[in-house]
C-alpha cells in the first residue's frame, strides 16, 4: 500500500520541529557554556549552572532526536512512529494555541481507520 500523503507531511512536521531543538543545542554550547566558564564567580557556581546546561542539552537533544525518529519511522510506516508521533502530538496539546491544534489534527489522522490500514499492510 501506498503511503499517505498526511503520513509524509506529519514525517515532514517531526523533522521540522527537530530544528528549533537542533538550533538551541547550538546556541548553548557556542553562548551559555563558555559565558559559563568564563563567568568567573567561583567554581561552585560554574559546576552548578554547567550541571544545569548540561541536563537543558540532554532534554532538548532527547526532544529533537526523538522528532527526527518519528519522521524516519512515520516515512517508512512503520507502526511504533505512528504510536511515537501521537505521543509527541498529544504532549504539544500543551502548546495552546497553535500546539493544541497541530497536536489535535495529527491525533486524529493518525487514528483513520485508513491510516491505521496503511501501517499494518507495511508491517
Amino acid at each position: 500500500m501506498k503511503r499517505p500523503d498526511g503520513v509524509t507531511i506529519i514525517a515532514v512536521y517531526e523533522f521540522l520541529s527537530a530544528i528549533p531543538g537542533l538550533i538551541g543545542l547550538c546556541a548553548i554550547l557556542v553562548f551559555a557554556v563558555p559565558g559559563t566558564l568564563a563567568g568567573g564567580d567561583g567554581i561552585g557556581d560554574a559546576a552548578v549552572a554547567l550541571f544545569a546546561l548540561g541536563i537543558a542539552l540532554l532534554l532538548i537533544g532527547a526532544g529533537a532526536l526523538l522528532s527526527v525518529v518519528t519522521g524516519w519511522g512515520l516515512l517508512g510506516l512503520k507502526g511504533w512512529a505512528r504510536w511515537l508521533a501521537i505521543v509527541l502530538a498529544a504532549l504539544s496539546l500543551l502548546a495552546f494555541p497553535i500546539g493544541t491544534i497541530i497536536g489535535v489534527l495529527i491525533i486524529w489522522y493518525l487514528l483513520k481507520d485508513e491510516v491505521k490500514q496503511a501501517f499494518e499492510a507495511a508491517a
